[in-house]
């Protein structure tokens, strides 16, 4: 049914109970897996030194990455072979996770519910909300017992 799905990651208790359900459909389906950690950086434009601008990035670019890791560990963890491939991209989440879904002509979107920043939910809308009211193929999202 499903040939090539993405899963929205940022590492959180939440994306990783995600990445399990994305993983399993895929070994189910014998679909590739998107991992994608999107790093979103326009907050950090108004930083007044260059500098932090800098390590700021690269340390929101380590976090996304290792998030991918800890998806990658966890799929080779589990029964049944899958293909991960991991994908590290800038720019805001919703648009990018959308974008990629339509350039990597994804069956299925998979998502947490909540993620790592709760401040930017509040301030600019869950990006779980904007992906399911947006994408163009069925998004599952993901809920931890703490949601």
């Amino acid at each position: 049914m499903y040939k090539r799905i993405l899963l929205a990651t940022d590492g959180s208790e939440c994306s990783m109970k995600a990445a399990e359900y994305a993983i399993e459909t895929a070994r189910q389906n014998r679909a590739e897996l998107i991992a994608l950690s999107v790093t979103e950086t326009k907050a950090l434009q108004n930083l007044p030194v260059e500098e932090l601008t800098r390590k700021v990035t690269e340390l929101f670019r380590r976090e996304s990455e290792e998030a991918l890791e800890k998806v990658e560990e966890l799929a080779s963890s589990m029964e049944g072979p899958v293909k991960v491939r991991k994908m590290v991209l800038e720019g805001p989440s919703a648009d990018t996770i959308l974008r990629v879904a339509d350039d990597e002509d994804v069956d299925l979107i998979v998502v947490g519910a909540s993620g790592k920043h709760a401040l930017e939910r509040f301030i600019l809308g869950s990006v779980s909300e904007k992906v399911v009211r947006h994408a163009a193929v069925p998004v599952l999202v993901v809920h931890s017992k703490k949601d």
